[in-house]
């Protein structure tokens, strides 16, 4: 149907329709040396709309009206952290459905998109979500204010929304990675959910390999099973919790756990909404690695060890919890106020 070089990959990837059910191998009967034949997967984003949040204006001039409703913020320390930083040119990628850039909190968001990533249509609630907890604009007037408000934040559509939700092709999957990386991002938040694959683990590996940090979501559904990418070594699994700390359902793939239980953000149809997910603790992770690959000066692998080292355990046995990033900044010497 249609082929493309991937410079992750160093291959070109060529994708082939057949009768549903057909196995790779019934469809592709030889192949060049060191090629391989691989399901064309389908992944699902990890989200659950919950009620809707009406727009308000703000009652000054330079306030986010719904800051108060962003429970992670404080959990986080975002206000202090945000006299240090606030994610300035790093460049976050966010593989997910369609964003709404027109969205009066999105406007700095950047649309990317070629004839590769196949995610065409109308800006879908999941991506939307996920652009508002890493990147909405901070002090405009309107709605919330993102983890890393000046976070240079790409938006690739990978995913098509439908009536079960979004779901993501593999190749499409591919294509926004291979984007990502052209469009040099520090960061790429993928929350997706789905099977494992070999054509998947090599692109996220060979990312990892190239300093580039990969967050996907844990999945919201309790299981044993693993959950990919999640659960593959290069990528951070993150599950969410609520405001007092508890675990939400989720699958077995977890690193870290974050924020991510009636979480107020940007709707795709304009205003805003709350949401619930291992989706929404991703990106809180991901908004926390840009602040500090910036506070770094763009070192990615120092932002991450600070981040894990920061990280807080509430028992032994429970995953690390995402902890306010002024523990983080701390260890890369950007103090920003009392350490908890």
């Amino acid at each position: 149907v249609e082929s493309r070089w991937s410079a992750l990959l160093c291959a070109t990837i060529a994708r082939i329709e057949g009768p549903p059910g057909a196995a790779p191998a019934a469809l592709v009967v030889s192949l060049p040396e060191n090629a391989a034949a691989v399901q064309d997967d389908v992944y699902e984003t990890q989200a659950e709309p919950e009620e809707s949040a009406a727009p308000k204006s703000a009652t000054a001039a330079g306030l986010d009206p719904y800051r108060k409703q962003q429970w992670a913020f404080d959990a986080l320390g975002l206000d202090a952290a945000h006299r240090i930083t606030r994610g300035e040119n790093v460049r976050v990628a966010l593989l997910d459905s369609r964003t709404n850039v027109e969205h009066e909190d999105l406007r700095a968001v950047a649309l990317i998109e070629n004839d590769t990533n196949g995610a065409s249509g109308a800006a879908a609630q999941h991506g939307t979500l996920v652009a508002g907890i890493i990147g909405a604009s901070m002090g405009n007037g309107a709605g919330i204010a993102g983890v890393a408000p000046r976070a240079i934040v790409l938006a690739i559509p990978v995913c098509q929304a439908s009536a079960r939700g979004d779901l993501c092709r593999l190749y499409s999957v591919l294509g926004g990675l291979d984007l990502a990386w052209g469009q040099r991002a520090q960061v790429v938040n993928i929350s997706l959910v789905g099977p494992a694959n070999r054509a998947l683990e090599r692109a996220v590996r060979r990312l990892d390999t190239l300093g580039v940090a990969i967050v996907s979501a844990s999945g919201n559904r309790a299981s044993s099973a693993p959950a990919f990418p999640a659960a593959y070594p290069w990528v951070i699994g993150v599950a969410a919790t609520d405001r007092s700390r508890r675990l939400a359902p989720t699958g077995a793939s977890v690193d870290l756990t974050a924020p991510g239980v009636e979480i107020v953000s940007t709707a795709a149809a304009g205003g805003y909404a709350f949401a619930s997910g291992s989706s929404l603790a991703a990106a809180h992770t991901s908004g926390a690695l840009a602040l500090l690959t910036s506070a770094s000066g763009g070192d990615v692998g120092a932002a991450r060890r600070s981040l894990f080292g920061a990280a807080q355990r509430t028992s032994a046995t429970a995953p690390p919890a995402l902890a306010p990033l002024c523990r983080a900044l701390a260890k890369l010497a950007k103090p920003c106020g009392d350490v908890p």
